[in-house]
C-alpha cells in the first residue's frame, strides 16, 4: 500500500505546499486507492492483514524466517493486489 501511494505521488503528486486544489485532488486519489485495496483485503494495516495479535508486538526478538514463517505471510499476494490496483487506476 505504501508503494501504491508513493507511485501515485510520483505520477500525480504536487510540489507546491500552497497548491490546495492539487493537494485536495491528491488526498482524494489516495483515499480511493486505499478503499480499493481495502475492498480486496479488508484492511490496509499490515498487522491486520497478517492476522497478528497486538500482544507480543513489543518483543524485540523477531520470528525466525523459516519456510513455515513465509507460508503464513500473504505479503506477495498483497503486493500483487496493490500493483494491479495501481495499474488499473492509472491506465484509465
Amino acid at each position: 500500500v505504501s508503494g501504491m501511494f508513493m507511485a501515485a505521488g510520483l505520477l500525480c503528486g504536487y510540489d507546491d505546499p500552497k497548491a490546495q486544489t492539487e493537494k485536495n485532488e491528491h488526498y482524494k486519489r489516495i483515499q480511493e486507492l486505499a478503499a480499493r485495496f481495502k475492498e480486496h483485503t479488508g484492511s490496509i494495516i499490515c498487522r491486520e492483514l497478517l492476522g497478528l495479535d497486538i500482544k507480543g508486538a513489543d518483543s524485540h526478538v523477531p520470528e525466525k524466517r523459516t519456510e513455515e514463517y513465509y507460508k503464513k505471510r500473504p505479503c506477495r499476494e498483497m503486493v500483487e493486489i496493490a500493483a494491479r490496483i495501481t495499474a488499473e487506476y492509472f491506465s484509465g
